[in-house]
């Protein structure tokens, strides 16, 4: 295979060859070439940042780290009607005590799931609102686990996850994260919260519920 680029060229855009990045990823790397993904997520192995990958076109792209030297766009925000109108549209349900305190002044965007351990960030509602493409799939961040459950059944051709089905996780509401880790909403019982790593398509329980979020302190 021919050797890769950073796109992060501001302060990395180093050339390295497949065989330099992790097993995971140079195994991944190698079964999406061979079924011509045109959208995934690789590591570059110098700077370590995640970026998107054409297997067809051969091509890196940016993904989710902006250049420092560029002026910063400001982007016109929403009002709270206009972001439930697209919710509305998309037939997301938020669970109502949830979305009571997502629009509330009480809402605190840390939150921590396991002690000793990085906080996560919960997203606004405007962010929740907003457009991602997760390899290749565009979704309201809100839904993104719909766009990673589609991915890793392309990729490794499985229905099941150990605690989820793919089917199951796609119904899922991604509320927060961590790093690539996701905090998301169990769909069947609305208030148990799992965590989804993207990297290896883990799923983890969590102690915490929506609950408990709303009523701390």
């Amino acid at each position: 295979m021919k050797e890769l680029i950073c796109p992060y060229a501001w302060d990395c855009g180093q050339k390295f060859e497949p065989q330099e990045m992790s097993k995971y990823d140079y195994n991944f790397l190698q079964s999406a070439t061979e079924k011509k993904m045109k959208s995934m997520f690789l590591h570059c192995p110098r700077c370590s940042r995640r970026f998107l990958f054409d297997t067809v076109e051969w091509k890196t792209t940016n993904f989710g780290y902006d250049d420092p030297t560029e002026k910063e766009v400001e982007k016109e925000s929403k009002n709270t009607q206009e972001l439930i109108a697209i919710l509305e549209k998309t037939k997301i349900e938020i669970p109502i005590l949830y979305f009571n305190y997502l629009i509330s002044n009480k809402f605190k965007s840390e939150v921590i799931i396991f002690k000793g351990q990085d906080k996560f960030r919960l997203y606004n509602l405007e962010e929740l609102c907003e457009t991602v493409n997760i390899d290749g799939n565009f979704c309201l961040r809100i839904l993104e686990l719909k766009g990673y459950a589609k991915s890793l059944e392309e990729i490794f051709m499985e229905e099941n996850t150990e605690e989820f089905s793919l089917s199951e996780l796609s119904k899922c509401l991604s509320i927060g994260c961590e790093n690539e880790s996701i905090l998301f909403i169990d769909y069947r019982d609305k208030n148990s919260l799992w965590i989804f790593n993207p990297d290896g398509g883990d799923i983890e329980p969590t102690k915490m519920t929506l609950n408990k979020i709303v009523k701390r302190k």
